[in-house]
This record gives structure tokens, C-alpha cells and sequence, in this order.
């Protein structure tokens, strides 16, 4: 190799290393070497995800290996990060790289992760070059020469970083804090892990179950009546459904959607058996359907949930082997469901290139309006990335397993039903009223499938599909007509309880929080964009779950465990509430957006917060109450005594005394490599 003077190259600093080799090629760095690619004057290397990590407590004192709610809050002065043991490696062939470039351009993936990945190397090294950025919305060829042809200046996108740390601290603030408080005041071997988003998400799984268990079903009726229509001829009846009169309400101020006294209801069927009505509304209105807009993450994960029951996790898997692998869509973590007008240009290439991919589709595309320009095009509405799409890529199809077809064929299809006409139906409406007694039936008739047929590509869809669209063709009755009433029939109903969530709804529910706030001071507060998470954390969130063992799976259906239920009646509502965590994700959305939020003004709120929960819990009260937390089964001392190995991972046992709970003062035998192990025994 040709040796070069001290910083002659530009550093391409990717996060993994296929996306390395992507724009390596791109560039034409073919040269390899250990960790990097090497072409002219320039060099392609990557992080492995993050190649650094918060260090923990005992690493900023020695003190804190020992659990104990005295030394609570730790509060960090000088944050301070640590090579993690893994990927060591590749942070020492970074730090050479560096020493030997003049620039670096940022080739993270285009959010606030990847941005976060890069510059906190960066900073580790106190590297002071000048920094370009490189904004990546696929890794097909057309779409990296592209971005590197409109390279940004990196202070553009710098506020991400800002958000990331803000994030990654104030979680390591509530993490490291409250998972010791609460577990301290458990005083059993189970750790109580407690998590900025995890909690509250955790909270609505709980919530939706007790509301379940609570809930105690209400009988209603429903009464149905059936006119003779087209006098009577052919035996043609319409059906129709009684409507509760508006004045009655639930006493509350608000209007009773069911009828709940029997009486009421057999009382209309006494009244109207063999009246004849007057039909004072038969209208059919012709409406239109535009196409459904693009995927973005958090919309691909609640169709493949509904779908197949995959999980989030996996949909983003499945994703990001999309993007990253085959090169066939768009950057996954997408929050956004519009693409930009310059984009339209590549319609034609991308259907072409579709249709090359799979045969199957020629023909649907050769249907398609490639000039058709549908409310997705719409440069206003598009946020940092714009909505998951198919790439200009053709490598075919054959290589994809089941599961990634299935989501490509999601994101493909949706990508060009927008080149189909709109769906269009016949609504109709006919209301029949005997006295004052209301009767009403409607319809739905299909009359243009237009993008429909672009979706409905399964029996299984197209069943499900017709009965959403209420496919009902209503007996043509006229205005001012009289029917007369041949029978109705009294329909006993329960209310429902409400469904548990799937990992699919609760990935709606989550996204959509800000909508779901009544509270009028909190309303003002909340954009209706707020949610618990983002789109590129939600799943890892729930995953966390799992692994906690605060919920579990059963039949697609998430429920909590007693762990789960447990860890929620314990902490304090400002740390479980998800309102009040989306509002902090607003706020790091403001930090990322630079739009006036502080990184420290957010810090400071949460070490408030901290300390005021910390404040609480050492209180006597609290502390004497610190055994209902949880009480795992304490072990029977087996003759052990301080010194002897620990019999779980052969640590020395020590003498400890308790400082909580029930046997406040006394000493027990307990492992000295606590918390890793959490064995203990009472003499």
C-alpha cells in the first residue's frame, strides 16, 4: 500500500458495515482493509450500531456498587462514555482513521440515532476536523449518488445529536435511579427495572387489562323493523334499525348510545306492529375513496400485526433487511406517510423497475396512471425521511423469504395503487319514521374498485374488505312513500369489554397519545403528533417488556404479568403516565428540530423530577411500606456464614442488615457481587 502524508483522506463514517460497502462501492473504495475500505484520497470505515455507552455508576464512584437508597439520586456532573467490549475493535480502527483525515462526512443512517452514533465517536476523540453530512433515504445505486451529490452542511443536522444525548441521559437518569429504588424497596432478588418510555408503555398494557377484568357487561337492546316495500310484491322487505331517541342520555350529560330498558324497546314494538310508516329520507349519494397513503413504520407494523401477528420487532427487522440487504425500499424508521414533488420524476422507473422485479405485476402496473399525481405528493408534509417506498433496485424477488415478501408486497402495492383512480361507491340512506318513532337502514355499493383492486389481492382481504364497505344494496323506495311495518324483532345485547391490546395496536396506541387527551391543560400543552416513543424505539420498547417479564404473549394478545402489575401500583404516576412522557418526546423532537428547546433545561427537569420521587420514597411511611412492592421467597439459611462461596454464582457471602421491610435491623447472609446476584438468606 502506497504510504500518504497525515491527514490526506476524507473519512465516510457509515453505522454498519453493509452500509459501508454500499457507499464504498458507490465511491469507488475497493481497496480493503481491516475495518475500512480504501479508495482515492478517500476512506470508507463504520460503526457497529453504537460503538460507545454510558458508563455506569460504580465507574463514576466505587461506592455505588452497592446498592442503596441513601446514595440516591446519582446525578452525573461530567457525563462520561466507555468503548463497549465488543466492539472495541472497531473503535481503535477509528480512532487511527481519524488521525489520518482531514474531514469526515457523517453516512449514519439519516435520523436521530445515526447521528448520534457518529458524533459521539467523534466527540469521544475530540476529533475537531470539519464534518459533512450524508443523507440517505435508500442503498440503491441511483439513490447514494444522489445524496452525495447534495452533500448538507453538518451543523444542519448537529440538533439531532443534541436530542440524542438529551435522550440517552435522561434515560440513564430514570433507569439507573428509580430500577435501584424500586428494586431496593422490593427487597426481594428480582430486579424492578423502571424505564422513561418502557413504564408508561407498560402502564397502558396494565391499564387496558384491569379495564378488562373490571368490566361488567350491560345488557341493551336493539329493535329491527321490516317494511314491505314495492307494495308488498315479491315479498322485498327493507330492514331497519330503531334509533334512540336524543333526549334520552346517560344522566351525565352526555348522549346513551344503546337502548338499556327492555321496556322501552318491546313499547316501540307494540306501537309500530302493522303501522305504516313514512319514508322522510331515501338518498344515494355517490362518494369517493382516494387512495390509503404510504407505509410509514409505525402503519407497516399494525398491518402486519393485523395481518400475519408479526411483531415489531420483526416488521423492523424484515424492514431493515429491505433496505439494507436487498436494496428494494426506502429507509425504514420513517415517520412520515407523503413523499416530495421531486420525487414524482422517478415514478416511471420505479413502476418499471417493479415490474422487472416481478412479472406477476406487469400487467396491474400497465394499468396504472403514471401521470396521476395523488395527495401523497405533497412537499409540506414530509419530515426528515419521506414515506417507505420501493427503490429504482431490481434484483428480483426470488431471493426474499416468505415474511419479506409479504412486507414488501405491502409497501409495493400501496406505492402504486397511488396511480389508480380513486374507489368509488353509493352510499345510501333511507330513514322511516311511525310517529316519532325513527327507523334508519344504509348501504354501500361498490361502483369503482379503482385502487382497490391494487390491494385486495386475498381471499382472506377481499372478504374482510367487503364487509368494512357494508356491501348492502338497499330496495328502491322513493321520498314521501309509505311502507307499511310487516314485523320487528327484539335483539338482546351485552356490551363489550374492551380488547387487549396486540403488539400492533399498542404500537397505534402509543403513536397516536396526543389524540387521546381530554384534559383541556394538557391538550393545549400536547400537539396531537405527541407519542410514546419513535418510530425507530416502539418496538425495541415492547421487546424490553418481554424480556423484563412484564408482559406476555398469548395468542397474538399482550397481557401483564404480576411483575408487570406490580411495578405499576408501585411507582408514582409522573414516571407511568404516558401523557406526561410524550410530552417529553415532544420536547426532544423540539431539541432536534432546534426549535428552542435546551438540552440542560430538559436534563434539569428530569433531576427534579428525581429528586422529588427519591424525596418520597425515603420517607418512613413509604419506607415501612417498602415490602408490599414484592416479596420474593426468602431462602431458609442453609448453616451459611460470611465468607462461604455464594451458592448461585460462587462469590464470597457477606453479612448484611436490613434496612427496610419487615425485619428492619436484623442481619442476613448475602452475596457480596450483589447486584448481579442477588442471593440472600435469612438465619
Amino acid at each position: 500500500m502506497v504510504s500518504r502524508a497525515k491527514n490526506t483522506f476524507e473519512l465516510y463514517l457509515c453505522e454498519k458495515p453493509s452500509q459501508g460497502r454500499d457507499i464504498a462501492r458507490i465511491l469507488g473504495a475497493s481497496q480493503r482493509n481491516d475495518g475500512y475500505l480504501q479508495g482515492d484520497k478517500l476512506i470508507v470505515s463504520w460503526c457497529i450500531g453504537h460503538l460507545l455507552e454510558m458508563i455506569p455508576p460504580d465507574e463514576y464512584d466505587p461506592k455505588y456498587k452497592r446498592w442503596s437508597l441513601n446514595d440516591l439520586p446519582i446525578l452525573p456532573q461530567d457525563w462520561k462514555m466507555s468503548a463497549k467490549k465488543s466492539t472495541s475493535k472497531q473503535l481503535t480502527v477509528l480512532k487511527k482513521l481519524l488521525k489520518r483525515s482531514h474531514s469526515v462526512v457523517i453516512a449514519t443512517d439519516a435520523d436521530r440515532e445515526g447521528e448520534t452514533i457518529a458524533r459521539e465517536v467523534l466527540d469521544y476523540f475530540k476529533y475537531k476536523g470539519s464534518t459533512r453530512r450524508l443523507w440517505l433515504s435508500a442503498l440503491d445505486t441511483v439513490s447514494i449518488q444522489r445524496a452525495l451529490k447534495a452533500m448538507r452542511p453538518s451543523i444542519e443536522t448537529e440538533p439531532l445529536y443534541h436530542s440524542g444525548l438529551a435522550r440517552g441521559r435522561a434515560d440513564w437518569l430514570i433507569g439507573m435511579n428509580l430500577t435501584r429504588a424500586f428494586t431496593l424497596l422490593a427487597n426481594d432478588r428480582q430486579v424492578r427495572s423502571v424505564g422513561r418510555v418502557q413504564t408508561p408503555t407498560l402502564a397502558l398494557i396494565v391499564n387496558r387489562d384491569r379495564e378488562i377484568s373490571n368490566f361488567k357487561p350491560l345488557p341493551y337492546y336493539e329493535v329491527l323493523a321490516y317494511f314491505k316495500t314495492n307494495n308488498g310484491i315479491d315479498g322485498e322487505l327493507l330492514e331497519t334499525k330503531w334509533q334512540l331517541p336524543e333526549q334520552i342520555s346517560t344522566g351525565q350529560g352526555g348522549k346513551q348510545k344503546h337502548c338499556l330498558d327492555k321496556q322501552l324497546a318491546q313499547s316501540v314494538i307494540d306501537r309500530c306492529q302493522n303501522q305504516t310508516g313514512l319514508v322522510i329520507t331515501a338518498a344515494t349519494l355517490r362518494k369517493k375513496q382516494p387512495p390509503p397513503l404510504l407505509y410509514n413504520l409505525s402503519g407497516l407494523q399494525q398491518e402486519a400485526s393485523r395481518r400475519w401477528g408479526y411483531g415489531a420487532q420483526e416488521v423492523l427487522s424484515l424492514a431493515q433487511g429491505l433496505y439494507e440487504t436487498h436494496k428494494l425500499t426506502s429507509y425504514p424508521r420513517s415517520d412520515c406517510e407523503y413523499l416530495p414533488l421531486s420525487q414524482f420524476n422517478d415514478v416511471s422507473t420505479i413502476l418499471q423497475a417493479l415490474c422487472n422485479n416481478d412479472a406477476s405485476l406487469c400487467e396491474l402496473i400497465s394499468q396504472a396512471n403514471k401521470a396521476q399525481q395523488s395527495r401523497v405528493w405533497n412537499d409540506k408534509k414530509v419530515t426528515a425521511h419521506h414515506a417507505i417506498i420501493p427503490t429504482q433496485a431490481a434484483p428480483g424477488v426470488t431471493r426474499l423469504n416468505g415474511k419479506e415478501l409479504n412486507i414488501y408486497n405491502l409497501i409495493r402495492r400501496r406505492y402504486i395503487a397511488q396511480f389508480f383512480p380513486d374507489f368509488e361507491y353509493d352510499q345510501s340512506t333511507i330513514i322511516v319514521t311511525i310517529a316519532a318513532d325513527q327507523f334508519k337502514a344504509s348501504g354501500r355499493i361498490a361502483r369503482v374498485k379503482g385502487w382497490k383492486q391494487v390491494l385486495e389481492t386475498e381471499a382472506r382481504t377481499r372478504i374482510s374488505k367487503s364487509v368494512a364497505d357494508n356491501q348492502q344494496e338497499l330496495p328502491a323506495v322513493k321520498k314521501g312513500e309509505q311502507l307499511l311495518c310487516d314485523h320487528l324483532k327484539l335483539l338482546d345485547k351485552l356490551t363489550q369489554p374492551p380488547k387487549h391490546y396486540t403488539e400492533g395496536t399498542l404500537i397505534k396506541a402509543m403513536e397516536t397519545i396526543g389524540t387521546q387527551v381530554s384534559d383541556k391543560v394538557m391538550k393545549k400543552i400536547l400537539r396531537e403528533t405527541a407519542g410514546l416513543g419513535t418510530q425507530a424505539t416502539r418496538a425495541n420498547i415492547i421487546q424490553t417488556l418481554f424480556q423484563r417479564k412484564f408482559i406476555i404473549a398469548e395468542k397474538k394478545l399482550l397481557k401483564a404479568t404480576a411483575l408487570g402489575f406490580n411495578l405499576i401500583d408501585a411507582v408514582p404516576d409522573t414516571i407511568k403516565d404516558p401523557l406526561l412522557t410524550a410530552q417529553w418526546e415532544q420536547q426532544l423532537d423540539d431539541i432536534a428540530n432546534n426549535k428552542g428547546q435546551d438540552i440542560n433545561g430538559f436534563l434539569q427537569q428530569q433531576i427534579l423530577l428525581l429528586n422529588a420521587i427519591v424525596t418520597q420514597l425515603k420517607t418512613p411511611q413509604t419506607m415501612g411500606k417498602s415490602a408490599t412492592v414484592s416479596s420474593a421467597n426468602n431462602q431458609p439459611s442453609k448453616q451459611l456464614k460470611a465468607g462461604d462461596p455464594c451458592p448461585e454464582c460462587h462469590h464470597a457471602l457477606e453479612i448484611r442488615s436490613a434496612i427496610r421491610g419487615k425485619k428492619i435491623g436484623q442481619d442476613y447472609i448475602g452475596c457480596s457481587h450483589f447486584p448481579e446476584c442477588r442471593f440472600y438468606a435469612w438465619p
